[in-house]
């Protein structure tokens, strides 16, 4: 049976954050984020929040037998690991860099539902539509000529680059950047060149061509300040802690007066 997280569900995940963000500001807003609990919690959550990573490497690498499977991990896991963050860094400054990487958590978690629950209905909308009928918004002067010297170009390329896959269905996956990272490129470069000239973009809309861009845009940010502040906490004690005392588990205070 093939793994479905239906709307209600997301929305409920999202409600039940919502709250558990209010009673961790009420209950947990004076506790330090570096202290025993506070640092479990980040443990857990850092942990839980790698999954998201996992999901979105397997996808793009091609290696993924079940990605429905991994799409409903990764958004129960985060969800999980997003509600231990929240009582981690609950009495923490959220106008500070770690509370910027807070922010980017929250937001990710919002504009993924609604990408996953509202605007992914829209998309399949989109490629429902009649082509004839209904269909794409098809441009007034589309150059057939030059369209079919693209896919050509394409296929040429396929055949280095994964001469078992079908152009009308390929995409260059994580392995393939990795392995032909210039054939990759070019193959791309392509597409999106196709994909212009068709009016992909234009019929699906701005909001739909650009939520999912964002949404990753947004976890990278999120990853590298998450790193950042693992990095910071771990080896730079001394400068997070500033003129106090380090309260948290550190393994070098780098940094200690130099405020």
């Amino acid at each position: 049976m093939r793994p479905d997280l239906p709307n209600q569900g997301l929305y409920a995940l999202l409600a039940i954050s919502s709250l558990i963000l209010l009673l961790s500001l009420y209950f947990f807003g004076t506790q330090s984020p570096g202290s025993p609990a506070g640092q479990w919690a980040a443990t857990f959550g850092a942990i839980a929040l790698l999954v998201p990573l996992v999901f979105s490497l397997l996808k793009r690498s091609g290696y993924s037998a079940s990605p429905p499977f991994w799409f409903v991990a990764h958004v129960l896991i985060a969800s999980l690991g997003a509600w231990f963050i929240m009582l981690h860094a609950a009495g923490g400054d959220w106008f500070s860099p770690p509370g910027i990487v807070l922010l980017l958590m929250m937001f990710l978690l919002v504009q993924g539902v609604l990408l996953r629950a509202s605007i992914s209905e829209r998309f399949s909308g989109l490629f429902a539509r009649n082509s004839i009928v209904q269909g794409f918004a098809k441009p007034e002067a589309l150059d057939k000529r030059a369209l079919g010297e693209i896919i050509k170009a394409k296929q040429t390329l396929l055949a280095s680059l994964d001469p078992a896959e079908a152009e009308a269905l390929f995409s260059p996956t994580l392995r393939h950047w990795l392995i032909h990272p210039a054939l990759s490129l070019r193959y791309q470069a392509l597409a999106n060149k196709e994909a212009a000239m068709v009016g992909a973009r234009q019929s699906a809309g701005v909001l739909l061509a650009w939520s999912r861009r964002i949404h990753m845009l947004a976890a990278l940010l999120f990853y590298l300040g998450l790193l950042a502040h693992i990095i910071v906490v771990l080896f730079f004690a001394g400068y997070a802690a500033g003129d106090g005392d380090i309260g948290w588990w550190y393994i070098t205070d780098w940094g200690r007066g130099t405020h």
